[in-house]
């Protein structure tokens, strides 16, 4: 039980000192009265109210407030009776002095000490000793006033606001548990949300090198094309001389002998001009197939990149078991696709061949 508020009531200076005076007054009076067993008896209540006064004033505080003064007037009033009244005054003070020893031995924490419960074997052993109201009171200090100084402590507003506390802490307590869950509901859709912005960059980082292979494809189709349509038109140009020469000769066999000169000395500049067309050929059709293999490696790449993810996280848990369990896919899988360039002509093949042809013409 924690300090009192209230202001001292044994321990003050002035009771103090009137308890000691009644104290050396009831001793004189039961050393004189050798029958008075309860005068004895009130004399240790009495000394024990001296030597623990802060206790008492600690623990009584519902007599002290019901009969503390009518108790202290008693006592002052003890060492001026006549002797014929004090043993009535004897036991009307012990009923209220065994009140406040009651109360302390109810109220306190500790186990009540042998010199409290040897006055309360008194008590119960002699009640034939007291009458009238005082029988009363003692009965009352025994039985019933330990139930009401127990409403009273219940009703005190520091009790009511402890009760206020537990309600709050209960309160407080619930919150903390809707605070709890709805701080892990929260972290949860935050984790969400992480792994969500985690794969979208993921994503967005893959899409953008889709994006990048397609754009290159695009570039890689139209130089396809061009060089499709550069090997048709080259085709042509070189089928149109012979078919010209072709057709001039077919349409002019009566004067061909006459013109005999004049076709030969044109053959080798058709001849060669058969032998670019030719080179350029082969080159546009080199560029063609190196476009074309180009397009297929980036067309794998895109594809790829479409379970790029996916493949990492399920190798990743397969390798664990055999690390060359995926060997022969990833094999066939990631295997690059070149061009074939061993067969381009360079620019100095073919210049070298023109000049040799040119060469043999002239020594014929």
């Amino acid at each position: 039980m924690t300090t009192p508020s209230h202001p001292p009531f044994f321990a003050a200076p002035e009771n103090l000192e009137s308890l000691r005076l009644y104290s050396r007054t009831l001793r004189s009076f039961a050393a004189a009265s050798d029958s008075s067993q309860v005068a004895k008896t009130l004399l240790q209540i009495i000394e024990l109210m001296i030597s623990n006064a802060a206790r008492f004033d600690e623990y009584c505080t519902s007599n002290i407030e019901w009969i503390g003064d009518h108790f202290m007037r008693e006592v002052r009033e003890f060492p001026n009776l006549a002797d014929d009244k004090r043993s009535e005054a004897i036991t009307s003070a012990f009923a209220s002095a065994f009140r406040f020893l009651c109360e302390l031995e109810f109220v306190q924490p500790a186990e009540p000490s042998i010199e409290v419960r040897r006055i309360g074997r008194f008590v119960d052993e002699n009640l034939e000793l007291f009458t009238g109201n005082d029988r009363h009171q003692i009965t009352f200090a025994r039985y019933s006033m330990p139930v009401q100084v127990a409403k009273k402590l219940l009703n005190d507003p520091a009790i009511a606001e402890f009760r206020k506390f537990s309600q709050t802490v209960e309160a407080v307590s619930k919150l903390k548990v809707d605070w709890d869950s709805e701080l892990d509901e929260r972290r949860l859709h935050v984790e969400a949300i992480k792994q969500g912005l985690k794969d979208a960059t993921s994503s967005y980082n893959f899409v953008g090198l889709v994006d990048g292979f397609r754009q290159l494809a695009a570039t890689k189709l139209t130089e396809r094309r061009v060089a499709f349509w550069s090997l048709i038109v080259l085709a042509l140009v070189m089928i149109a001389p012979p078919t010209v020469q072709i057709s001039y000769v077919a349409s002019h066999l009566d004067a061909i002998e006459s013109k005999k000169g004049l076709l030969l000395y044109t053959l080798p500049t058709i001849l060669a001009i058969e032998v670019i067309l030719i080179y350029f050929f082969r080159v546009v059709l080199a560029q063609f197939r190196s476009v074309k293999a180009q397009v297929l490696q980036l067309d794998l790449r895109i594809a790829l990149c479409q379970f790029v993810q996916s493949y990492a996280e399920y190798s990743m848990k397969i390798k664990k078991d055999d690390p060359s369990a995926l060997a022969k896919f990833e094999a066939v899988v990631f295997s690059s696709l070149v061009s074939e360039s061993e067969g381009i002509p360079s620019t100095f093949d073919g210049a070298e061949q023109l000049a040799n042809l040119i060469k043999s013409i002239r020594g014929t």
